[in-house]
């Protein structure tokens, strides 16, 4: 077992003059003592609990950042959820990332296993409570719980449960909603009630948009659905009950069948209709449907909960058996009790897909997020959250990433293996590598791996710890990952060891042989972001045409599974390829279509820099220096630089500069591409060529030691990669060192083999200022 510190998430510094303005300062005095009270207590360790209501903007957020700052300051925990509308219907999703965020070694429950397993929902609010309190035992803590009013309700149970269980000091609880406490959904309002209560002594500040109230001092009158008028209009039992059967059924139905779902006769003498129609709640034409005076809504509000999900549930079997359509059933579906049948869980399932198909990611979200609510087996619930991760990556997808993360965390049972590695492919793709080797390294040691399944997952751990090297992504404590094998039967691991070897620059002739047999395996069902790696590999060994059609089978496969991350990356790899060998037009459109696929903020902010690097050098192609300058100027946060994506921007912005003629700017950034690249053993002196840079940027500035030293490098490297753009290299840095004709001659071979539309106008320049220094008088 390894031991890595256990990282916690950066609170900016907020200050009240600096951050925010005068924002805070414009509060009333009573909420900002409040404020300065509370930020105290958490700063001192003793307990509270504040909500604070009110629209999105800086006063909030300064509000809720200021005290968590503080908070960590003194040395505090402080776990942060965000509930939203894709998971609102993901029972304990606000709670579990709560729990996902606990260090390791504070972390009495695996917070992944409570979500996954059929515990009845009270066990499992007794479980991740005791977790939050015990854990608050050795060490302060704080849970800061923003847009509550997404917040799933069984989570909103582990958060009062708490509240009400905490006993002393050593835990806080901050929440904050939107709107105004009129508006605070029912859902929510016993927990705010539960704040203010004598045991809590917590406090609602309700803000607003001229901040001229403060936190109140007594419980908020909040709405309640008990409060709300039971719209019975005076009828009779069986008119109601023919009421809101109608309510349920819409216009699916024929009317004996309306009667049946009602539990009422349907003979001449009976008069329920027409008791309806005469208050003119039910239209008089054939089949009846309620009239504008009345919404379904409504007609359905007055019932109790369970009263209403077992209608709608009796309204769904009876369509099943009446045929209805997928679309009719999955309404009836969506707000019934979950019954476990399995042709609701078919159907919700193939209306998601169907759904996904049409761009509707938000319905195919709500669909796939009531299947959840079903009993499902172990294989069933990892493809469902497979599928739900895939459609929220277009509508949320850090909430995408927590999907995935559950996949990888439900047993495997050794019957289907696909299921985790599709996960852990999903989150690889969109560049979330620290959460993806988290859950990989659980996974590759849990007793219910198959031999099968444990080879491809220790191959995508192997490619998540390439991806970012840095152990701080983990917490507490994680198993050391076994020795990759070579594995000629498994794709995944033989993209592992083609990859592995195309970063060493060993062998060009075994990396193509490698990543050949790779591709000679079927796409179909398995990871595909080993695969597009094996497909650079081939390219930096000069197999252009292998590589491209690679990659265009990686993406259709992508296509067909409807998963946007590994079209875009696919995309993102053919516009590298393209531009590797100076096909920039088609360059150029990858990358058009890697943006409808993946808008911008869809990307993991990882993999941001190697889209922005792309996009540099596509400018650069068009001759757009400038513009590919400013696309490149701006860094990465530092959390984010242990990944691979950063050294790339590195090179670019580099280039950039020796084009623009600025070689000590371009010396800074390639020394620090340098270290990340060396520190890793990135080797090749093809795939991020640097060297080749280095030596023309110390040659610029009068420092020709240092540029020999790079040179003679490059050429030492190049024993075991013997291919045209090495040598293109290689003749680039000799070139510029040299004088005369023979400078003319290596920049020119340089200049005729390197394609890629930035290195080749940097040997075009260099040769330019070679033949300008050969026609000087006196040379």
């Amino acid at each position: 077992m390894t031991y890595r510190a256990p990282s916690a998430e950066p609170v900016p510094a907020l200050t009240e003059p600096s951050a925010i303005g005068g924002a805070l300062r414009a509060l009333p005095d009573n909420t900002r003592a409040f404020m300065h009270q509370f930020t105290s207590d958490l700063r001192a360790g003793r307990s509270g609990a504040m909500a604070v209501v009110g629209p999105r903007g800086p006063v909030r957020t300064g509000l809720t950042r200021q005290a968590a700052a503080k908070a960590v300051w003194a040395g505090v925990t402080v776990l942060v959820g965000r509930g939203t509308p894709a998971e609102q219907g993901w029972p304990f999703g606000v709670a579990g990332q709560l729990a996902d965020r606990l260090p390791g070694s504070r972390r009495p429950v695996p917070a992944g296993h409570t979500a996954a397993t059929g515990a009845p929902r009270s066990v499992r609010v007794q479980q991740l409570s005791d977790m939050f309190l015990r854990a608050s035992q050795g060490r302060p803590l704080v849970l800061v719980v923003e847009d509550a009013q997404w917040c799933d309700a069984p989570s909103l149970d582990v958060l009062a449960t708490v509240l009400r269980r905490k006993r002393g000091p050593g835990l806080s609880m901050m929440v904050t909603l939107t709107g105004s406490t009129s508006e605070v959904p029912p859902s929510c309002a016993d927990l705010l009630t539960l704040m203010c209560s004598p045991t809590v002594h917590g406090r609602v500040i309700q803000l607003g948009p001229a901040e001229d109230s403060g936190g109140p001092t007594a419980p908020p009158r909040l709405p309640s659905a008990r409060s709300v008028p039971e719209p019975t209009w005076g009828l009779a039992p069986g008119p109601l009950a023919l009421l809101r059967s109608l309510a349920v059924c819409q216009d699916f139905f024929p009317l004996h069948l309306v009667y049946a779902l009602a539990g009422l006769d349907q003979a001449p003498a009976a008069s329920p209709l027409r008791d309806l129609r005469a208050t003119g709640l039910v239209t008089g034409g054939t089949p009846p449907r309620l009239t504008q005076l009345v919404s379904a809504g409504r007609v359905l509000s007055a019932m109790p909960d369970t009263e209403r999900q077992t209608l709608f549930e009796r309204a769904a079997e009876l369509g099943q058996r009446a045929a209805l359509s997928d679309t009719q059933l999955a309404g009836l579906l969506m707000p019934a009790r979950p019954s476990g049948a399995g042709w609701a869980v078919a159907t919700l399932r193939r209306v998601a897909a169907a759904c996904r198909a049409r761009g509707e990611h938000r319905q195919a979200v709500s669909h796939l997020a009531r299947v959840l609510q079903e009993p499902l087996t172990d294989p069933e619930r990892a493809a469902v959250l497979v599928e739900i991760g895939a459609a929220s990556f277009a509508t949320d997808p850090a909430a995408a990433d927590r999907f995935l993360v559950q996949a990888l965390h439900v047993p495997g049972n050794g019957h289907d293996t696909r299921q985790r590695a599709l996960a852990a492919d999903l989150l690889l793709a969109r560049g979330d590598a620290g959460s993806a080797k988290q859950a990989l390294g659980t996974a590759c040691r849990a007793g219910d791996t198959d031999e099968r399944e444990r080879r491809t997952l220790r191959a995508l751990h192997w490619f998540a710890e390439q991806a970012e090297q840095d152990g701080s992504a983990l917490d507490g404590l994680v198993p050391d990952p076994d020795p990759l094998p070579d594995d000629p039967g498994d794709p995944s691991a033989l993209a592992a060891a083609t990859w592995q070897a195309t970063m060493t620059g060993g062998s060009a002739a075994r990396v193509e042989a490698l990543g050949r047999a790779v591709l000679d395996f079927p796409a179909r069902d398995r990871p595909l972001y080993p695969r597009i790696f094996t497909c650079l590999a081939l390219a930096a060994t000069g197999s252009t045409e292998v590589a491209l059609t690679g990659l265009d089978s990686c993406l259709a496969e992508a296509r067909r599974r409807r998963m946007p991350p590994l079209v875009g990356l696919a995309l993102l790899a053919r516009c590298e390829v393209n531009l590797r060998f100076g096909f920039t037009d088609r360059a150029r459109r990858d990358l058009a279509l890697a943006d409808a696929e993946m808008p911008p903020g869809s990307w993991h902010p990882a993999t941001e820099p190697f889209s922005r690097a792309l996009r540099g050098r596509v400018l650069a192609a068009n001759g757009d220096l400038d513009e590919a300058a400013r696309i490149v100027a701006d860094g990465c946060a530092p959390e984010h630089r242990q990944q691979v994506a950063w050294p790339q921007l590195l090179f670019v912005r580099a280039a950039l500069h020796l084009t623009g003629d600025r070689p000590d700017a371009a010396l800074a950034d390639l020394r620090e591409c340098g270290r990340w690249l060396l520190a890793r053993g990135w080797t090749n002196p093809v795939l991020v060529p640097w060297r080749c840079l280095g030596a023309v940027a110390h040659a610029r500035i009068g420092r020709p030691a240092e540029a020999k030293r790079f040179a003679v490098e490059l050429r030492r490297l190049m024993a075991g990669w013997e291919t045209p753009t090495a040598h293109a290299l290689a003749n680039l840095a000799s070139g510029t060192l040299a004088e005369g004709p023979t400078a003319v001659r290596l920049l020119k071979r340089a200049a005729a083999r390197l394609h890629d539309p930035l290195l080749h106008t940097l040997a075009l320049r260099q040769l330019a200022s070679a033949q300008a220094g050969l026609a000087a008088p006196g040379t």
